[in-house]
């Protein structure tokens, strides 16, 4: 790091500090050390700040406001976290608003015109001078290309990729102190949070990601009767600038002068999209809110700004689809077992606690009527059971609960009788008796049997490895905490034949598998006689090791 840099990141941390002082986290100050950052009569003062009167999140949102840069984007992030910081934290930082001055245009120019190497007026035809939107990230102009199509610009605010690696660093700085420091803050895993955060930020200011994801969105609905969206002018985008098609429209104050039957039917569109979205494309709008939709006078919806993107991966979406489904069945099993399947579950969890908190936490929407599930609520409280737990969830799938949470919102200020989980029950439904026709199911038996192979293919190297690191000297440490340690192993003994035959069994599956893909002759009903043997086999198996079980259950031996 340069001179200046480190006086500048010196200056930034104790501007930092005094904000901590000012509004009354004098406690959070000293266990950190950093009182001698402090102006000096601040250092030797004892007073209590005016402002600690305040409840603690509304105060530390206060201070995030007043810092600005990355730490109002920061607090932005955290109030999707209910599963990582209390709920009251989380609806404080929800007040923080991305909205800052523009940039002068004599910016917008210089950036332009370094970018594409000519002056502005030889890239754009018009360009009007002042901003049609502006945020912590960048600006919009409206402008018009050679062609005559009028376009949005999106440019990036001049130097803040710096701007944000220096309160990241920050960041990470407090973070590792309040760690090692702050026994109360380590629960909550600063390191971890900043770390996401970073990630989360490298995306937003990457304009290139940016057009690449609304490309994908474009080409979707590019011939849709119902949604628009805006086309990116690759000649005219760069790392800094985003040219797409210009939209205008009735935003949804105006939307909620339309009659019952039009404000119905959008907002069925806009839900449906949104499950097409996630269960689809895999690839989702996650920041759905009033002024990214607008209405055009072709009666099209149009999304707009595709800064924030979320993807799951086709094991998450099945996840999602079975916890829709048992939150409208009242299936509170199949909704404990979807929230286990996403999350990452602490080994010393105690289960039988758990599944108790969760049958209390979710017993108001057993039996309800569908109508009466309110999503906000329903993540609301998941989340602080999993905080209670130390469950951690994805990023993605955490986004998606937001998005979730806001295309409700929408629906509902726009059409109130509307129900998020009653609308979208049916197409998802539709999707689940779609993946387990025989065609897809043959397809993801295809994709495991590969998978399978592949770990054996990858088995004779992972040994070596492991051998290795025996002759190495090192050692393997098993704990175990039992305190009949006899009867496990007779347990352990007993049951070792059923999962070496449990093996026998899937490896005949998966060689009946690949046999069936080889196709070799001779064939019986289309279908390798050879497997029809490992199947025969593997079924007679199979029933061995079910009535070895149920003798074991009724007190029989094997």
């Amino acid at each position: 790091m340069s001179l200046v840099k480190a006086i500048r990141s010196f200056s930034r941390l104790r501007q930092i500090v005094n904000i901590l002082f000012t509004y009354g986290f004098e406690e959070i100050v000293d266990e950190l050390r950093f009182r001698s950052h402090l102006p000096f009569e601040k250092q030797i003062s004892k007073k209590k700040s005016k402002k600690s009167r305040s409840t603690h999140a509304v105060r530390l949102r206060k201070a995030m406001e007043e810092a600005g840069g990355a730490f109002v984007k920061l607090a932005q992030m955290l109030s999707l976290r209910s599963d990582l910081i209390p709920q009251e934290y989380c609806d404080e930082f929800a007040k923080l608003q991305d909205s800052v001055k523009p940039f002068a245009f004599s910016k917008v120019k210089k950036i332009i015109e370094e970018d594409f190497g000519k002056p502005i007026n030889k890239v754009f035809m018009e360009f009007e001078k002042e901003p049609i939107a502006a945020a912590s990230v960048g600006q919009v102009h409206k402008a018009r290309l050679k062609s005559g199509q009028w376009v949005a610009v999106k440019i990036q605010r001049p130097d803040i990729k710096k701007i944000f690696k220096s309160d990241v660093d920050i960041l990470y700085y407090l973070a590792e102190q309040a760690e090692e420091r702050i026994e109360n803050l380590r629960r909550f895993k600063p390191r971890r949070i900043v770390q996401e955060f970073e990630n989360y930020t490298k995306k937003e200011l990457d304009f290139k990601l940016e057009a690449k994801n609304i490309d994908i969105f474009f080409k979707k609905y590019k011939y849709s009767h119902y949604f628009k969206i805006p086309r990116v002018y690759w000649e005219q985008s760069s790392s800094r600038v985003v040219t797409m098609t210009f939209i205008d429209g009735k935003k949804i104050s105006e939307m909620k002068k339309l009659d019952e039957k039009d404000k119905k039917r959008l907002t069925l569109l806009v839900y449906r999209s949104f499950i097409d979205q996630v269960f689809n494309m895999h690839i989702f709008h996650a920041d759905p809110h009033p002024g990214n939709i607008f209405l055009m006078d072709n009666k099209k919806i149009a999304f707009l700004d595709f800064g924030i993107v979320g993807r799951i991966s086709p094991d998450l979406a099945m996840s999602v689809e079975m916890m829709l489904i048992g939150l409208v069945k009242g299936d509170l099993d199949m909704l404990a077992q979807s929230f286990l399947d996403i999350g990452v579950i602490p080994g010393d969890i105690d289960e039988m606690k758990f599944k108790e908190d969760i049958f209390e936490a979710w017993s108001p929407y057993h039996g309800s009527e569908v109508s009466q599930i309110n999503m906000a609520s329903f993540f609301t409280n998941s989340f602080e059971l999993a905080r209670k737990y130390n469950i951690e969830y994805p990023g993605n799938f955490v986004l998606l609960t937001k998005a979730v949470i806001t295309t409700e919102a929408f629906g509902r200020s726009l059409y109130p009788q509307a129900n998020f989980v009653k609308i979208c029950t049916p197409q998802v439904e539709k999707l689940l008796v779609e993946q387990n026709k025989p065609s897809n199911l043959f397809h993801n038996f295809k994709k495991g049997a590969f998978k399978f192979s592949s770990s054996m293919k990858k088995f004779p190297q992972d040994l070596r490895s492991l051998m290795y690191i025996f002759k190495k000297g090192a050692t393997v440490k098993v704990d175990i905490d039992n305190q009949d340690l006899k009867h496990f192993t007779r347990e352990l003994d007993a049951s070792s034949n059923r999962v070496t035959l449990g093996l026998i069994i899937g490896s005949l599956v998966v060689g009946a598998g690949l046999i069936i893909l080889s196709g070799i002759p001779p064939m019986l009903l289309g279908v390798p006689l050879m497997a029809w043997l490992l199947v025969l086999i593997a079924c007679m198996l199979s029933m061995a090791l079910t009535i070895s079980i149920i003798r074991e259950q009724k007190g029989g031996e094997l």
